[in-house]
């Protein structure tokens, strides 16, 4: 989606101020994807967030405190995929 430039190749982008490099970037997640966080029942999302929390990008996060943004990722899954929507993931640095 973003950067609308073809992706750079193995050498990576041939400027720092490549919309490659700096970001942000945006990317449509795939209907799998999307539907499987809209499947994600109540009674698993304790043990989804805790094995998140263990991922290196979410260093020195708790599962307590992303709780509330999984619950809400989960609905918004669920009324996308009810809606024939598509779920985008936006990134900077």
């Amino acid at each position: 989606m973003w950067p609308a430039s073809p992706a750079p190749g193995p050498e990576g982008p041939e400027s720092e101020e490549d919309p490659w490099a700096t970001g942000p970037w945006v990317s449509e997640l795939s209907p799998q994807v999307r539907d499987t966080l809209a499947g994600v029942r109540d009674f698993e999302v304790p043990a989804v967030v805790a094995r998140w929390v263990q991922a290196e990008e979410l260093e020195g996060a708790s599962a307590e405190s992303m709780r509330p943004l999984a619950d809400e990722l989960f609905r918004l899954a669920g009324r996308a995929r009810d809606a024939e929507e598509q779920l985008y993931c936006w990134m900077s640095l």
